[in-house]
């Protein structure tokens, strides 16, 4: 994600509410070279993805059910930072590698920084362990994590990343299917008739758009046109079929990240709420009972069987995890999926069988879920939430390869070993050649924006006066040119963009613009605004781009230097009685990275940087837990919505290393930063 300079010009060094040093050039620059700055795994296609939630069932998707949209692609703004999200009936599920599954199993991966939003994860770059069982698809084949060993039938070569067969066809009209997708299509030739055409490569119908854009090479990678292979793993050391969740080299999302087109065994699991078969309990009521020590059995997660499940929601994100979650609230948002008395996490009872495995469990995982967002929706927010709903998979214990390979089609094609639905990469929607547009699924509006804080990049609340940052979705371009504002008052219109915000009210302001380009525009939310559900409407070459934000009084949010949230910070040391300026940063070969702060007995404070006070006037603040005296909150008094807080490091941190810095004004606490303290 593109970020640049804001501030050009630094101030002098007068007193403690002033800019101290060359940080606040830093800000802005620095994030120029920070593609981790974004969270790692809910980075989509480029220029982002629609919104959307596609119902479960059925057997292939909307419009002519031909060139079916990638859920993936189709879906992504939705997601948590899980990558998890729902339909409107609740069923919380993934389309791609379940990322705090995978944190929670220890599968290589850590976390490089924590939000008011969820946690960021980054692969490990070395280190790596084979990837334990993560879920089990309707077959009864494990669904392993994306690390594996390097020769399938040797456990003793180095465990690599396991790659993908797929790969973007390299066409520029959509008139016929691939090889792998023909079975998904009965009857359907592969050159297609006219009228089952899809529309021609474009911007605002780019490859990867389409499952069907994709192609299955052999020898591209190391599974097969069903996602998996044949290999031996810790809990299969004489062998077995698998399916594999697939990253690409930057550690994201690879298609066709789960499970393919069709399943590579007998697919006689289902999902029922009855069990007729005679059965013994191997987990029931957080009690174990003695059973065969099998892989199926043993592999599912009951860690978290007994707490509550929990989601952070977009309509207060700062409030934290909460155990229920309204159908309404101030917004006037209606959701669906709300939970009003709290519900247990994961798999609840595992029972199984001489044939089946069965696993009772509620649908929602033991991590905190949520937020998710939406642009084209009431306050911003994507109104789905995840219900508590009760079922029972089942799955045959003993796999067989399928004579007759079954296509996945939609819906629940499995479970996580959390409990959680298996979803493959379909959403619901699809191409119809008649109307020349998608149908079914969620929506596809052509132009759309997301709108964050320019200090955290979360979405969420955003104050009066702050400081936000518009990014395009559906390959909208936001503007014709690249423009920087040159000096303050910032311009209403900025190479013939302009930004407008409507309240809850219905009064509508022209907002300040001080960067734009077809990729970016960095404004100032307009002052006196209304707290409610409101709008952003930027208007640029002829076209009127739409985003829907939720506006509230005071919603503090402090910058970032690096990914892992270094504090953009100005470190002021009093000795003796005179004051000296410092930084909290380095710069290393175009990385930021965080400068001890020795405390030696003097008085030292940081000058954090944020935006979203508001109508706050004062803040507290805590330091490693400790909370640490506010000598100043507010306007920084140069920059327009940029807040600067002054805060005395207290001097029983000495020594504590990495601590977390986070500010609360209004109630509200901010985005937690770091700092180093030697």
């Amino acid at each position: 994600m593109e970020k640049v300079l804001l501030l050009e010009l630094i101030p002098k060094v007068t007193c403690l509410k002033e800019t101290f040093s060359t940080v606040m050039r830093t800000i802005f620059l620095v994030l120029t070279i920070l593609g981790a700055a974004v969270p790692t795994f809910a980075q989509g296609p480029p220029g982002g993805g629609p919104p959307g939630g596609g119902p479960p069932g059925g057997g292939g998707a909307g419009g002519d059910g031909i060139w079916r949209r990638n859920a993936y692609y189709g879906e992504i703004q939705t997601f948590d930072s899980c990558l998890g999200h729902q339909p409107g009936s609740g069923q919380y599920h993934y389309h791609a590698t379940p990322v705090c599954l995978r944190a929670q199993l220890g599968d290589n991966i850590v976390i490089s920084r924590s939000s008011r939003t969820g946690q960021t994860y980054a692969e490990m770059t070395s280190g790596w362990h084979h990837s334990p069982i993560l879920g089990w698809a309707i077959d009864g084949y494990p669904i392993y994590g994306p690390y594996g060993y390097s020769g399938a039938a040797d456990p003793t070569t180095a465990i690599k990343r396991i790659q993908s067969g797929y790969r973007l066809r390299s066409i520029t009209n959509r008139t016929t299917l691939p090889d792998w997708s023909l079975p998904n299509h009965p009857g359907v030739a592969q050159n297609l008739d006219s009228a089952r055409y899809g529309p021609a490569v474009s911007t605002q119908y780019p490859l990867g758009r389409y499952v069907e854009d994709y192609e299955w090479v052999s020898g591209q990678g190391d599974l097969d046109q069903y996602n998996g292979r044949l290999a031996v793993t810790p809990e299969y050391p004489q062998g077995t079929y698998a399916y594999y969740t697939t990253l690409d080299a930057k550690g994201g999302p690879a298609f066709p990240y789960i499970l393919a087109g069709q399943f590579r065994g007998t697919a006689s699991g289902s999902f029922s709420m009855s069990v007729t078969a005679t059965t013994a309990d191997y987990f029931n009521g957080g009690v174990y009972s003695s059973a065969p020590g099998t892989p199926a059995l043993s592999s599912w997660s009951t860690k978290y069987s007994s707490q509550n499940a929990t989601v952070v929601t977009g309509f207060d994100p700062s409030a934290g995890p909460l155990t229920t979650w309204p159908g309404t609230n101030d917004l006037g948002v209606m959701t669906a999926g709300s939970v009003t008395r709290p519900i247990l996490a994961e798999a609840q009872r595992i029972r199984y069988s001489d044939a089946s495995i069965y696993v009772t469990a509620n649908g929602v995982a033991g991590y905190p879920m949520g937020p998710w967002f939406s642009p084209d929706m009431t306050g911003g927010i994507f109104s789905n939430f995840p219900g508590g709903s009760s079922t029972t998979f089942q799955m045959p214990s003993t796999p067989s390869a399928a004579t007759t390979p079954t296509s996945t089609g939609m819906g629940s094609q499995g479970l996580w070993v959390n409990g959680v639905s298996v979803f493959n990469f379909l959403d619901g929607a699809g191409y119809s050649n008649s109307a020349g547009s998608e149908q079914g699924g969620g929506t596809s509006p052509d132009l759309l924006a997301t709108i964050s804080s320019a200090a955290s990049y979360e979405q969420g609340p955003l104050a009066p006066g702050s400081l936000v940052t518009a990014t395009p979705l559906f390959f909208t371009t936001l503007a014709t040119s690249t423009v920087t504002a040159t000096s303050i008052p910032w311009p209403t219109v900025l190479a013939g963009a302009t930004v407008s915000v409507t309240d809850s009210r219905g009064a509508t302001s022209a907002a300040e613009i001080f960067y734009v380009s077809p990729t970016q525009i960095n404004f100032r939310m307009p002052t006196g605004l209304a707290s409610g559900a409101g709008s952003v409407r930027i208007s640029s070459g002829g076209n009127s781009i739409p985003s829907k934000i939720n506006i509230q009084a005071v919603y503090p949010n402090l910058f970032l230097l690096n990914a892992n949230a270094l504090a953009a910070a100005s470190v002021i040391r009093v000795h003796n009685g005179q004051q000296t300026v410092e930084q909290d940063y380095a710069v290393v070969d175009r990385k930021v990275v965080a400068s001890p702060i020795a405390l030696n007995g003097d008085q030292v404070y940081l000058s954090v940087y944020g935006s979203g006070l508001g109508s706050a006037t004062s803040a507290t603040a805590t330091i490693g837990g400790v909370s640490a005296t506010v000598a100043y909150a507010g306007s920084q008094s140069v920059y327009p919505g940029l807040d600067q807080y002054n805060i005395l490091i207290p001097e029983s941190l000495a020594g504590k290393g990495n601590v977390t810095l986070i500010v609360t004004a209004g109630g509200k606490p901010s985005n937690p930063v770091n700092v180093t303290i030697q």
